[in-house]
């Protein structure tokens, strides 16, 4: 990994301008060490951000970032921690800096993020943050370019234009109940996973659908929902979650499935192609996960418990020399293990660093730093549904303590964060269902309605930004992605008809339309 790092940092510095150290004019720039925020030894990667940022700054030679050794007469007498915006401006008012640039790198697992912020040492213009996550340090060094570019506009007061998809998110969402656009029925069936990802490698995207022991792939062709494929398991089988994600590079996403077989899981992946499915590894005694981390899709996995629901770090999953294998563990989660599907990172308070919000067993959600302090908390039954398996010789809960009962493992659902409105601020899209009985009792969960909502921060909590309107039923999973291939996301959502009482259930698939 140093080798790769350090090759990478080789051919940056053939391209960087020679600096011309006799010139004095120009906006004078301090640029501060970085606060390091990881398990890991990064002091050389700290020392070529620095030097990258510096050289790229100068390039046109109306700023002059002021040479560390000036800097550190004076860093020496701040306390050891984050520099905080009163301490830059105190650095910067002693070596005669017009701007400070300071700020931190946080890196968890091969999640990596820089972030940065833009003091005007006079005070006339507001401090600015710049930000970017990159999955690994090999794409961070490759990123440094857009970054400089960025603080370049910042400290000379050019607008900085935020880049997206087309579309503006709908001003009727926001504080609102959303109605669906698009309903698709399944009689018969009892939908438990949705996942939209280019499986078939033509630059298109399919909804895959997930039931019990069967995964259908789809095409929203506008007009209708044209079936393109369809892979069945045993009824013996409990298939759990769904993702897509490319791990070979091919171009074509597979599809990643937790899969349960009594006591033990046999998780697997799925290739598509040509209408037919083909095992690209299987018999994984894994959960997998793939979740959105520094800006790419990341295959997680973690073992269960012998008599807890799940046992040892999260670990990162990769493709190599034809075979899946472990690439490292995400290290630096806080109050310690959890399991990989409670949990989800993202700039949620607009800070420079990443939060993450976790789900507990009684659906509450907490919002906590990385360091662990908690700035958040709710009540509620959030990211609960109908999604369980059995584990019928674990007479234990799920910390393993002695019950006289058989353990029953319902899985946390789906919980995102993504910045829809393109202000730099993450939103929380999480589902919320509503018991019609059994909420306290283990075995037994008879859902009435529910919803889908994005939970935004308001300074002092997180607060309702919109939501859909009550679907009757269990909602069991949600994505958000551009389902019908017209350049913009949409929510989709399955829902399954309670089926108590009843001889067969049914499902639905719901689209929602966020951008206009």
């Amino acid at each position: 990994m140093k080798k790769a790092f350090l090759a990478v940092f080789l051919s940056l510095l053939i391209f960087l301008p020679a600096q011309h150290l006799g010139a004095q004019e120009g906006v004078r720039v301090a640029l501060l060490p970085l606060t390091l925020h990881t398990q890991e030894d990064l002091g050389v990667i700290k020392g070529a951000i620095s030097k990258v940022l510096s050289t790229r700054l100068m390039a046109q030679g109306d700023l002059v970032v002021l040479e560390r050794s000036l800097l550190d007469r004076f860093l020496a007498d701040l306390p050891p921690g984050e520099v905080t915006e009163r301490e830059a401006r105190w650095v910067g008012r002693r070596v005669g800096a017009h701007f400070v640039i300071f700020g931190s790198l946080t890196k968890v697992g091969d999640y990596v993020s820089l972030d940065l912020k833009v003091l005007d040492v006079t005070g006339e213009t507001p401090t600015r943050a710049v930000f970017g996550e990159y999955q690994g340090l090999q794409e961070l060094m490759a990123g440094l370019d857009s970054v400089a570019v960025e603080l370049r506009d910042r400290i000379l007061g050019r607008e900085v234009v935020g880049f997206r998809g087309p579309g503006t998110l709908r001003a009727s969402l926001l504080y609102q109940a959303i109605g669906y656009t698009k309903l698709q029925r399944f009689p018969g069936r009892s939908l438990k996973g949705v996942e939209v990802g280019d499986v078939d490698g033509d630059r298109r995207k399919e909804i895959v659908l997930m039931e019990p022991h069967s995964i259908w792939v789809y095409r929203d062709t506008g007009r209708e929902l044209k079936l393109l494929g369809e892979f069945r398991l045993s009824v013996a089988h409990n298939l759990l979650t769904l993702g897509t994600i490319d791990v070979d590079g091919d171009g074509k996403e597979e599809i990643a499935v937790t899969d349960v077989l009594g006591d033990d899981l046999q998780s697997f992946l799925l290739s598509f192609e040509g209408g037919k499915f083909k095992y690209k590894a299987k018999g994984l005694n894994r959960y997998l996960c793939v979740k959105e981390m520094g800006g790419r899709k990341v295959l997680l996995a973690q073992a269960m418990g012998g008599d807890t629901d799940f046992s040892g770090p999260v670990e990162e999953l990769v493709w190599k020399k034809g075979k899946l294998r472990m690439k490292g563990t995400l290290k630096g989660l806080p109050g310690g293990p959890r399991w990989l599907y409670s949990f989800v990172l993202g700039h949620f308070t607009g800070g420079e660093r990443p939060e993450m919000v976790y789900v507990n067993s009684l659906g509450e959600l907490r919002l906590v730093t990385l360091e662990g302090d908690q700035l958040w908390k709710t009540s509620g039954s959030y990211c609960r549904s109908d999604n369980y398996f059995d584990r019928p010789e674990v007479f234990a809960d799920e910390k393993g303590l002695p019950t006289p009962f058989p353990r029953r493992v319902y899985l946390p659902t789906r919980m995102l964060a993504r910045d829809l409105d393109a202000d730099g601020v993450d939103e929380l899209v999480v589902l919320l269902n509503r018991f019609s009985m059994g909420e306290h009792v283990e075995k037994v969960r008879i859902y009435d309605k529910g919803h889908v909502l994005a939970l935004v921060w308001d300074g002092m909590a997180m607060a309702q930004a919109w939501r859909t309107q009550d679907l009757p039923g269990c909602i069991f999973d949600f994505q958000i992605a551009d389902s019908d291939n017209d350049g913009r996301e949409e929510l989709v959502a399955v829902v399954v008809s309670s089926p108590f009482l009843k001889r067969k259930t049914s499902s639905n698939l719901l689209v929602f339309e966020l951008y206009e």
